[in-house]
């Protein structure tokens, strides 16, 4: 694997083409430190990796006018999206996805999606999912 372009969801942060990105260092509820590393892609949408002491992605989100790629964001945990791990609801226009060890609730229209997924065993002490962007 080299560098971060083959990185993703319990990975090293993704490294897509023409992105802005932005670093934040913040701290979850308890004082454990992450960083949350916001990518503009060009087709506008906002992919924010959130990301541990140790350099892996632990959750993700995005919003926007398109879907990025969930195979390059959620790298090995792509595959659980169709193959019914945990408890799966899906229709045309959402998918939410809660098994033990992965979770993936994403939704929206053409022109306004978002989505987040995480790793609970993953998650730093404190650190509130449903405050992610």
């Amino acid at each position: 694997m080299t560098g971060a372009a083959c990185s993703a969801l319990d990975g090293a942060p993704s490294d897509f083409p023409a992105a802005r990105v932005q670093r934040t260092a913040a701290n979850t509820s308890e004082g454990v430190a992450y960083a949350d590393v916001s990518r503009t892609l060009k087709s506008g949408t906002v992919v924010h990796e959130f990301v541990d002491a140790t350099g892996a992605v632990f959750a993700l989100s995005w919003s926007g006018p398109f879907k990025p790629d969930l195979k390059r964001l959620l790298g090995r945990h792509f595959d659980r999206l169709h193959d019914g791990a945990g408890k799966r609801q899906a229709n045309r226009s959402s998918v939410d996805i809660q098994a033990s060890d992965f979770v993936v609730q994403s939704g929206g229209h053409m022109g306004a999606f978002e989505g987040r997924a995480w790793l609970p065993s993953r998650l730093p002490a404190g650190f509130d999912t449903q405050e992610m962007k």
